[in-house]
């Protein structure tokens, strides 16, 4: 059952075992046959040893692997070989079990320790990403409150939680709306920090619930501490001390209490918060509630990631280092079906269990490749932006290129070793399907997020308060240039006029009498100015007469007709009555600096409203900037209104676009009949054929000249 053992030459002498190491009863296999479990304290790591290893080690104290062989097939019904005997103890020694003798094994021990050293920058790379600090060294503290929280060890305390959970969903279910709704909350700056505070609060639970159902059954809980990944601060308890319990059902209770104890805590939390009265306790309370959901069954449960997903998992099935050797399963399998190597299996397994090994080793595979992908993403974009191009290519060489470039060499070194030629097979075809994909220009259409609107808009306003006189039009009504479309009245302002045009005149009479009358002569400059200053506002309330009558600037269609349009109603100043829209439409829409060489002017193609109520608008290009958009102007298509295109907002409100988009304008094709109304959708258009790997090399370029500055 013990794999992968390095290759060493064997010490001259026969090594002894080491005096502190420990050995347990451990849980059976799936065809039945016992196991145990070697426990070495100084590295605190686990050894699960099977039948013939345990034999082994009953017998090494005779010194001799003849001796042993021939003690194990006269005790046993088990068949080995001295070379079995050897290769135990290249195990032994490699994971340094034995006690060291002479200055040649202290001097191997050094060499090894040495080896396994990584660089600096090895370090930097694989701790950066994840970096673990012991804080705290808990066990006789947890000892001493083990007896405090005993009550809760019990199905008794199960069923009431249940119970609990139970009507917790349905008070919340009763208040769904508020409850939902109150989620927006933890987006805020405010709710930021609150969540930040709540989520410790329940993560410290998660990790005392791991640490006491350890205490349980009589575990050693070493340390305690945080770990950093990609900067994030999460809690960790060390409960490998686990692996020496023979019972599945403990193990997997250690593994689940965490999600448990954190699953109670939200259980409370959300009773509270259907009773709370609305304020800062009740805020708090719904956030200690979403999130230790929310992150539980999200974060947690996940099998791909080492949480207690992948702890369950493995449990569940009873196989220790599930991902090490499911991964060398998944490989062997692949290795055989392009190649036909005739390698032996890793390991035999059931046939069904044989399959879910690697269906779950390509399935981390597939995420590990999302994951490390986004990782990239999320450097680049929240680092300064020179560092985030550099760990952008650390993750994507490190973690996805050289894997792959490591398989691809140990698949060259084992076509060398093959004397036959090799044939063709069928699985040749996914692996040439992938590359086809990737380098064979097939992407022949454009995709870009548009918003479809009319080319010219006009607002009609009441442009003071007024009386609709007449309504000489209706709602979707073609109308012509200068056509009057409304006729609104206001009695204050014909009362002004009036009143303007009576002392107009009576300023009239007054200067024709002074040409009569010497001693009124003197007064004629004075009212020569009240004259014209008379004549000016008589003009300006005609002016402000003439535009109660509504005009269209522009041949358009009437839309967005107000409902108090008719006849007698009155309207408050500035108020918006309606519309006119041009009978011409364009769609906006952002290309990537990478597709700008692929758009041209007057390219076809067809805009695709969301939602499928409109049928499909044929366009052409009419205008490509050529200068990148610094401000989004449309915020109907950005990520902060449920768009594609991602922004952010600065001080001003202003929204950023998080990487080069160019506006591109297309206008729709004469004679297509559209509502009058602004949709959003997808922009598919006609462009020459481009390969994935050509798009990604371009896209690539254009950051690295984007980013340095060039």
């Amino acid at each position: 059952m013990i794999t992968s053992i390095t290759e060493e030459s064997q010490p001259s002498k026969w090594l002894d075992l080491r005096e502190d190491l420990g050995l347990y009863s451990g849980p059976r296999t799936a065809e039945g046959t016992p196991t145990w479990t070697l426990h070495d304290p100084a590295a605190h790591r686990y050894f699960r040893l099977g039948w013939l290893e345990f034999e082994f080690l009953q017998r090494w104290g005779l010194g001799n692997a003849e001796h042993i062989i021939q003690s194990i097939q006269q005790d046993t019904p088990l068949d080995a070989e001295v070379a079995d005997v050897e290769a135990f103890g290249q195990f032994l020694t490699a994971h340094q079990l034995t006690k060291p003798q002479g200055a040649a094994t202290s001097q191997l021990l050094a060499n090894r320790r040495k080896a396994a050293q990584p660089n600096f920058l090895t370090w930097l790379l694989h701790n950066y990403l994840f970096l673990r600090i012991p804080l705290l060294r808990p066990d006789s503290a947890l000892q001493q409150a083990l007896p405090w929280v005993s009550m809760l060890f019990n199905r008794q305390f199960l069923a009431v939680l249940l119970l609990l959970a139970l009507l917790a969903i349905y008070l919340v279910s009763q208040q769904w709306t508020q409850f939902s709704h109150s989620f927006s909350y933890v987006f805020t700056a405010e709710g930021i920090l609150s969540t930040a505070v709540m989520l410790s609060l329940s993560k410290v639970v998660h990790e005392l619930g791991h640490a006491f159902t350890a205490k349980h059954f009589h575990c050693r809980v070493p340390s305690m501490g945080v770990a950093f990944m990609m900067g994030f601060p999460m809690l960790w308890t060390d409960v490998t001390d686990e692996w020496r319990l023979p019972s599945r059902l403990q193990r997997l209770s250690i593994d689940a209490a965490g999600m448990i104890a954190e699953l109670a805590l939200a259980v409370f939390a959300t009773l509270l918060w259907t009773v709370l009265p609305d304020g800062a306790v009740r805020s708090g309370v719904y956030l200690l509630a979403s999130t230790a959901w929310v992150l539980t069954l999200a974060v947690n449960l996940n099998p791909f990631m080492r949480f207690d997903g992948y702890y369950l998992f493995s449990d569940y099935l009873d196989i220790a280092n599930l991902q090490d050797r499911s991964f060398a399963l998944a490989r062997w399998r692949l290795r055989e079906s392009l190649f036909h190597f005739q390698l032996p299996v890793p390991e035999i397994f059931a046939r069904n269990r044989h399959r879910l090994l690697i269906a779950y080793a390509y399935g981390t595979w597939i995420y590990r490749l999302m994951l490390f992908a986004g990782i990239a993403w999320a450097v680049y974009h929240f680092f300064f932006k020179a560092l985030g191009v550099f760990l952008f290519a650390v993750e994507i060489g490190w973690f996805i290129v050289r894997p792959i470039i490591k398989e691809m060499a140990v698949w060259r070194e084992l076509l060398a070793l093959q004397n036959t030629p090799l044939r063709p097979r069928v699985a040749w075809l996914i692996p040439l399907f992938a590359v086809a994909i990737l380098f064979v220009p097939w992407q022949a259409q454009l995709l870009l997020s548009g918003l479809l609107s009319a080319e010219t808009e006009f607002t009609l306003y009441s442009p003071q308060s007024a009386k609709v006189q007449q309504v000489l039009v209706k709602e979707g009504d073609s109308v012509q240039a200068d056509q009057v479309l409304i006729e609104l009245s206001s009695p204050d302002l014909d009362f002004k006029i009036a009143t303007a045009e009576r002392h107009l005149a009576e300023l009239k009479e007054q200067l024709a009498a002074q040409s009569l009358e010497v001693a009124s002569a003197q007064h004629n400059p004075m009212d020569m100015e009240a004259l014209q200053s008379t004549l000016a506002e008589l003009v300006g309330l005609r002016e402000a007469q003439k535009k109660l009558t509504l005009r269209s600037h522009f041949a358009g269609r009437i839309r967005d007709l107000s409902d108090v349009l008719q006849q007698g109603e009155w309207l408050a100043k500035d108020e918006s009555i309606g519309i006119v829209q041009s009978p011409r439409a364009t769609v906006v829409a952002y290309a990537e600096e990478a597709d700008l060489n692929r758009l041209q002017l007057g390219e076809k193609g067809r805009f695709y409203p969301e939602g499928g109520d409109v049928a499909p608008v044929p366009v052409h290009v009419i205008t490509i900037d050529s200068v990148g958009t610094r401000q989004l102007t449309v915020p109907e298509i950005s990520s902060t209104h449920g768009g594609e295109i991602a922004v952010r907002e600065d001080e001003q409100h202003h929204l950023i676009p998080e990487q080069g988009i160019y506006r591109v304008l297309l206008q729709v094709d004469d004679g297509v009949e559209l509502q009058a109304i602004t949709l959003r959708g997808r922009l598919s258009l006609a462009t020459p054929a481009e390969s994935l790997a050509g798009r990604l090399l371009r896209s690539t370029l254009a950051v690295l000249i984007r980013e340095s500055s060039w």
